[in-house]
């Protein structure tokens, strides 16, 4: 018989429950590491093993010279910075440690973008949990080919702005508009693009008249107070490096059309925008047609979607209608397409992919091989899978467009809001 006393077994019952406890914990902590731990693996590899001044890195060591040498200004620099002035620092602070340690330039300036990737699994993560979808937006963001061929082998810092969009989007969810508001800032002051999703979140339910005019103020003045000293110090060059930039045509439908002219001509033409006249502004007009649609859609309650569903939206508008697109814009849909992973998120991940490599082998090879040999440069198989690649992103990105704004207007019709999460 046992003769312990009843306060003895219930202590033996609690310290049962508590070790269940510790032990379920525990295993969700290693469920929330385990695709961190993947994620940086799969990008730190070919960051300190491809860890060449090349392409876009080689921009950047450029204008950090030129800012620890010359100018503070990043904008007297020609053609080397069309980007908010938040990131020449980063640039220019990698530059600063590698001259006084010997550390790899190239390693170091991506560093940073290998913390927002980071940071990027954690946050899905945790939306993952709380939506029912667990660890899955965690794991295809960790081991997207796009986001390690964008971040660990080009060096791009789209990342770093997407970040700051997905902690807006997660604040705004959970009610607190001012922190939403200055991520959104952080992520404009970066990167231009996610000014694009600014009359989204004004548009978000819940939000009018001052709100709305506060939530613009703290997302717009705190980068038009960055870009004040610029602006001061040489109007002309701002202008013509931040706000005049076209892009480049690699990919997007004019891209498409410099590959087949190429294919058919055996003659590239040169990428940026002044080699292409009036299709780069007709692409601007276009762009801008397709997203006032959107929003005068979940304006007058014509389509029903959630911010990142919107979000997305608008990200795809800009793929399939400006046409001149560089090879990080992929990677804008990679996040906000895993919080909602179907099959279009998939074909786009995978012919995104495919232009990709076709694209860097092609006309960058140095950010993929060593020392590529003259026989590899020679192939036209890669420039045909970069052209037969841009087209199929073309029509992925249609595709997915058209899935998700038929989604919102059926549940407009239906009369049936969006899932909350």
């Amino acid at each position: 018989m046992d003769r312990r006393p009843a306060g003895g077994r219930r202590g033996g019952a609690r310290a049962g429950e508590s070790g269940r406890a510790g032990t379920v914990a525990m295993t969700a902590r290693a469920r929330w590491a385990l695709p961190l731990a993947a994620a940086c693996a799969v990008r730190l590899l070919p960051i300190l093993f491809a860890d060449r001044v090349v392409a876009d890195v080689q921009r950047y060591h450029r204008l950090a010279a030129h800012v620890l040498d010359a100018s503070w200004n990043p904008y007297q620099a020609p053609r080397l910075y069309p980007y908010p002035p938040v990131w020449v620092w980063v640039e220019a602070g990698s530059e600063w440690l590698s001259r006084r340690t010997g550390w790899s330039f190239a390693v170091l300036v991506k560093l940073p973008v290998l913390g927002a990737d980071l940071a990027i699994v954690a946050l899905l993560a945790g939306w993952g949990r709380r939506s029912g979808l667990g660890e899955a937006p965690a794991w295809l963001y960790a081991l997207h080919p796009v986001s390690v061929l964008v971040s660990a082998f080009h060096g791009q810092f789209e990342a770093v702005a997407l970040a700051f969009v997905l902690v807006a989007l997660l604040a705004l969810e959970a009610g607190r508009r001012d922190l939403s508001a200055l991520a959104l800032a952080s992520a404009i002051a970066l990167k231009s693009f996610p000014v694009l999703l600014l009359p989204i979140f004004l548009l978000a339910p819940g939000l009018a008249g001052r709100a709305r005019w506060r939530f613009a103020v703290l997302a717009l003045l705190p980068v038009v107070l960055l870009l004040i000293p610029y602006a001061i110090a040489d109007w002309a060059a701002l202008r013509r490096e931040l706000f005049g930039y076209g892009g480049i045509a690699d990919l997007g439908w004019i891209g498409f059309w410099r590959g087949l002219r190429w294919l058919h001509t055996g003659v590239l033409v040169h990428s940026e925008s002044p080699y292409w006249g009036v299709l780069v502004p007709l692409s601007k007009v276009l762009t801008l047609a397709a997203e006032g649609a959107l929003f005068a859609a979940i304006g007058l309650r014509r389509g029903r979607w959630t911010p990142p569903e919107a979000c997305l939206a608008v990200l795809l508008a800009f793929l399939v209608f400006y046409g001149s697109l560089s090879a990080q814009y992929l990677l804008w849909v990679v996040p906000l397409g895993t919080m909602r992973p179907d099959r279009f998120a998939a074909v786009h991940g995978v012919v995104s992919t495919l232009a990709l490599v076709g694209l860097y082998s092609f006309l960058a090879p140095g950010i993929l091989y060593s020392s590529p040999s003259p026989a590899l440069l020679s192939r036209p198989q890669w420039g045909a899978l970069w052209v037969v690649g841009t087209g199929a992103v073309l029509l992925a990105s249609a595709g997915w467009l058209a899935d998700v704004v038929a989604r919102g207007v059926a549940r407009s019709k239906a009369g049936t809001e969006p899932p909350a999460r």
